[in-house]
């Protein structure tokens, strides 16, 4: 999708996840100063006064009479000697304190020399060598679990080995021990880990702290350890691993070698998981797994860019699959695009075309400015405010009912329906719904789209807005907006915490006689109209197409925008349990959400509903062979 009004996006947040290490018992960095030994017996209560004329005439004693250098002994009072003290004492303590004073500037500008120059390596080294005995280790990550137990993401013990370079004796010598040790476990070099083990600093000399290796497990680093080379030692560890590899790559998120956090659960629950707890999703891994594939054939089939697909329980907001294509697997992270990285269901608003249209004929309903069984003349093509509003074939004028205007995916019909409620209420339907506003999904990252307040409207809005044109919809949030359509009326708040659901239902936009009507409506555009390559044998299904012009962020039109085709679905239509939206971003074959995302649809609604055991409710029912 990519391309949007213009506004700015947030991109997700991270947390701090670093590990404190636990310290390295083999601290050996040169010789040492034996510590000074206090007999304490020896010492009398309170502060003892040495007087320094007193040590002085000690001192004197020791050598040569001072009256045999020739030197008359001149005579003294007790008070001289004191004066004489306090003068030599005066001359001492400032010795000592300029002493001190120089020591302090010198060892304060090699702190800041070591801050500027190395500071990485030794806050590492010091992060290695600080741990008292008093402190903990902070738990082991939490895993991210989904909801039939799968570990999307967990944590291993690992190690690293650690090399302190000054004291590594014969560096070519060690590097290939290492080497022979740990094989292809690193994937590195002899010369990559000799350059590891001779690193130097920005004087020229061979530094205190050097990482060789991390990730290594930890029958290895025993070997390693076994034989005492010196100058290594190995330093516990954890690693973030991903066992399903790009399974729900977007929606996991990563965390980087460090600890930290970027996206998806991993950024969003970051707090939950540094203290040890597991995050258990309402991802479902087999269905997961199941939209992912469907959208790659999606995108293979059409020769799109992307494809984009979010799968939710209706009655709650539940989100049971949520997959961007192309993914990517979270353990080589490093290597993807930033393109691929976002979550574009949050992130990617796009004008949502067609699929609106259920909403503008159900606000009609609502406000009670048409009935169902209304009727339209609808040509192919009207004028609104100089603007020449077309439908997507031409034909011939036609009579249609808001239930024909679906099926028909009229332009002109909708328009027609939005004129006669009135921009104003169209507007605050649309705000009722939960347009132009966060979901309050717990992820980060979520972009709420762009609804033009109804004073900014112009005169062409009352033409493009009822048929999706003229303002941006997340995926999330129009998949969130159909449950509430179809469920009864209630907004519901997508999440992907099984704890994060909440306590109440939302309030309530439209009622059930509304949302049953247009349940009604949407189960004969899939059963008679544009839908209906997403039937399902043994099942009614509801839902609508789309098709949506980008615009080109160059010239700030649709010309040379590309399109979004897309398909928005639920099943059982009488009594909905799922809703899933499929988009298809610039598809180069066709546009038509019928051709490109319809397939898709059906290909993981009906697995869905075969794996959760949903009775079918049309017994007999054939539906038409798939596209694809």
């Amino acid at each position: 999708m990519g391309n949007r009004m213009a506004h700015n996006r947030k991109e997700g947040s991270s947390g701090r996840a670093d590990r404190p290490r636990r310290r390295n018992t083999n601290r050996g960095r040169g010789k040492t100063t034996p510590p000074r030994t206090i007999t304490r017996d020896r010492q009398t209560p309170g502060g003892k006064v040495i007087h320094l004329s007193g040590r002085r005439r000690t001192k004197e004693r020791r050598g040569t009479p001072r009256e045999s250098r020739g030197t008359p002994r001149a005579p003294s009072t007790s008070g001289n000697a004191r004066t004489v003290g306090r003068t030599v004492g005066h001359k001492r303590l400032w010795t000592v304190a300029a002493v001190f004073l120089v020591s302090g500037l010198l060892l304060g500008g090699r702190a800041v020399h070591i801050s500027l120059t190395e500071d990485k390596d030794y806050r590492a080294f010091a992060a290695e060598q600080s741990w008292e005995g008093t402190q903990t280790v902070p738990p082991t990550r939490g895993s991210i679990v989904s909801a039939d137990g799968r570990e999307l993401a967990t944590s291993l013990e690992v190690a690293r080995v650690i090399a302190t370079p000054y004291q590594v004796v014969d560096a070519a010598a060690t590097a290939e021990k290492l080497k022979s040790i740990m094989g292809s476990e690193t994937n590195q070099s002899v010369d990559e880990i000799r350059a590891a083990l001779t690193r130097r600093d920005a004087n020229n000399q061979l530094m205190g702290y050097s990482v060789v290796a991390t990730g290594i497990k930890p029958e290895t680093a025993a070997r390693i350890q076994g034989e005492a080379l010196e100058g290594i030692t190995i330093a516990p560890d954890t690693e973030r691993v991903y066992p399903n590899g790009s399974l729900a790559s977007q929606l996991v998120g990563h965390t980087s070698d460090y600890g930290q956090a970027f996206g998806g659960v991993e950024a969003r629950f970051d707090d939950r998981l540094k203290s040890g707890k597991d995050v258990s999703l309402t991802v479902d891994s087999a269905v997961q797994q199941e939209l992912q594939k469907a959208l790659t054939t999606a995108v293979e089939k059409s020769k799109a860019k992307s494809a984009v697909g979010v799968l939710m329980r209706v009655d709650d907001g539940s989100i049971v699959a949520l997959a961007n294509t192309p993914a990517y697997d979270n353990n080589d992270f490093d290597e993807v695009p930033v393109e691929d990285q976002r979550n574009k269901a949050l992130t990617d608003p796009y004008e949502p075309g067609s699929t609106f249209k259920a909403f503008t004929v159900a606000s009609a309903l609502e406000e009670g400015a048409v009935t169902p069984t209304d009727k339209f003349v609808v040509p192919d093509h009207m004028v609104v405010a100089d603007h020449v509003i077309n439908d997507s074939e031409p034909h011939e004028t036609e009579v249609l009912t808001p239930g024909g205007v679906l099926e028909h995916s009229s332009n002109v019909g909708a328009t027609k329906i939005a004129m006669k409620m009135g921009g104003k209420k169209l507007y605050d339907n649309m705000r009722a719904f939960g347009f132009g506003q966060p979901t309050g999904v717990d992820l980060w990252g979520e972009d709420p789209g762009i609804v033009p307040a109804y004073k900014d409207w112009s005169g062409i809005s009352i033409g493009n807005i009822p048929f999706g044109q003229g303002f941006t919809v997340s995926p999330i949030q129009l998949t969130s907006g159909y449950a509430t359509l179809i469920n009864g009326g209630y907004r519901v708040e997508p999440h992907v915490a099984e704890d994060d659901a909440p306590a109440e239902r939302g309030p309530r936009v439209i009622s059930g006689k509304t949302s049953a009507i247009v349940r009604g409506m949407l189960q004969g555009v899939v059963d008679d109209g544009s839908g209906h390559f997403a039937q399902i044998s043994g099942y009614t299904v509801g839902g609508k197409t789309g098709t949506s012009q980008k615009v080109d962020p160059k010239s700030g039109t649709y010309d040379g925008g590309g399109y979004v085709a897309s398909f928005v679905g639920f099943a059982p239509a009488t009594e909905p349990k799922y809703v899933m939206l499929i988009a298809v971003d610039e598809p180069a074959k066709s546009y038509w959400g019928e051709v490109d995302a319809c397939p898709a649809f059906r290909q993981v609604m009906e697995f869905t509903l075969g794996y959760f055991n949903v009775p079918p409710d049309r017994r007999g029912f054939k539906a038409e062979e798939p596209l694809w």
